[in-house]
């Protein structure tokens, strides 16, 4: 691979650990309602975008239900960071610090709608960090479809080759591959598939590595 030039950047599971915020969010509203919903169904959807999860919900649950989750699990997230915050994934601050040194353009491409991308960049001040954001709310087809990277590429205004993408779900790896974009897996709840190891470049443990590998690859 060639000089990295811009990184675009997953938030949930790459840059916050909000994962399993989520699902303890909806798993207590269904606690509440008598419906289970369980870890491996949730799973089924980290890395898709808000829409999708929500039809599945529809599909999955009676009507009433999954308007409850939706609505007053949605809720329950959101109260919970205004108190708690979100805990920011090791080593991004260092990455992201690296980064603005260099003058590396930094975008967020994220599976949730763009207004809570915001909330949570400007909740942890990471806001200036970034030269833009895409929301899944923004595109047409949620990852594994290429065209969030697609999007987020044409902000950066380099080559693919210069660009890495950084990632933690597969459905995210998916996407970066079909759009010829360069991508590193750092786990976060998932572990690396075959099929993940095939489409990354690497797989590394977390940001610090990323960090130092973007500085042994500009040198």
């Amino acid at each position: 691979m060639t000089k990295i030039e811009a990184v675009i950047f997953d938030m949930d599971g790459l840059m916050f650990d909000t994962e399993v915020l989520y699902y303890e969010a909806n798993r207590t509203i269904a606690k509440r309602i008598d419906l289970a919903y369980t870890w491996e169904f949730h799973e089924k959807y980290i890395g898709v975008s808000d829409e999708e999860f929500h039809k599945e919900l529809y599909l999955t649950f009676e009507t009433e239900a999954a308007e409850t989750l939706i609505n007053e699990g949605g809720q329950a997230l959101l109260e919970h960071v205004e108190v708690n915050g979100l805990r920011k994934k090791k080593g991004l601050i260092e990455l992201l610090d690296y980064l603005e040194s260099k003058n590396i353009k930094k975008i967020v491409a994220s599976s949730s709608i763009k207004s809570l991308v915001s909330l949570f960049l400007e909740k942890e001040q990471l806001t200036p960090y970034f030269d833009a954001i895409i929301g899944g709310d923004e595109v047409t087809r949620a990852k594994p479809s290429p065209e969030i990277y697609e999007k987020a590429w044409l902000k950066t205004q380099v080559p693919k080759e210069h660009t890495l993408v950084l990632e933690d779900s597969l459905n995210g790896i998916r996407a970066s591959y079909d759009a010829n974009i360069p991508v590193i897996m750092i786990p976060d709840l998932i572990l690396p598939t075959s099929e993940a190891k095939e489409k990354t470049l690497m797989i590394l443990d977390d940001l610090n590595q990323v960090k130092s590998f973007i500085e042994q690859q500009n040198q």
